[in-house]
């Protein structure tokens, strides 16, 4: 019951943040490079690294809630999904971008450190301590890895159109293709060394 709840409330916490900013950010334009159109501005919102790799956790967590002895391979792919990538999200956050990236009220300022801090934290706890394990192999890492190029795919197409990148490290318009897709492989392969370090984990925990 304990396990339950505690995804239920992780998942519940990710969608109401995510929905408070889809909200904000589909009335308001911030900044003059966002999209002026709303739709624009939530596709723009979606595809943000963070955003996805959010809801990916808190769709994991959901299931988590009303099946804990799940064992379907789609449920494995969007769970390494969202585990890697808010581990991804907390440390290239605060180690890159939390310099340059100011929230502009007091709502965004709070669903920023959730998004970047708090869930993924729980997240991550709430895995490691509970599991499920036996989750993660090969093919689950490899579908994991496709799914991440797909995005990697949908950004440059995106920003090839529009002039829009959701990070400064990957804005072809600032940076040039060479350094953006260095960078993308950069993160590639820092994701499959975290997918194959959870799996790890994974195996050890599950003897336990």
């Amino acid at each position: 019951m304990l396990k339950r709840s505690v995804n239920l409330f992780i998942a519940l916490f990710a969608i109401i943040i995510i929905a408070m900013e889809t909200y904000i950010y589909c009335h308001t334009r911030f900044r003059p490079w966002q999209p002026s159109s709303s739709i624009g501005r939530l596709v723009y919102y979606y595809s943000f690294f963070t955003v996805l790799s959010n809801l990916m956790l808190a769709l994991s967590c959901f299931w988590l809630a009303a099946n804990p002895n799940c064992h379907r391979y789609s449920f494995k792919v969007i769970r390494l999904n969202g585990l890697v990538g808010v581990i991804i999200t907390i440390i290239i956050y605060n180690l890159v971008l939390r310099s340059i990236h100011n929230p502009p009220n007091t709502l965004l300022k709070i669903a920023n450190e959730s998004l970047h801090v708090v869930i993924p934290i729980l997240g991550v706890l709430s895995w490691f301590i509970w599991g499920p394990f036996r989750r993660i192999n090969v093919k689950v890492i490899v579908g994991s890895l496709l799914s991440m190029i797909g995005y990697g795919v949908y950004i440059f197409i995106r920003g090839y159109y529009t002039n829009q990148y959701p990070y400064p490290f990957i804005n072809v318009v600032q940076v040039g293709y060479f350094q953006a897709l260095f960078a993308v492989s950069k993160i590639f392969l820092f994701f499959l060394g975290l997918a194959f370090l959870c799996w790890a984990i994974d195996c050890l925990r599950s003897r336990k």
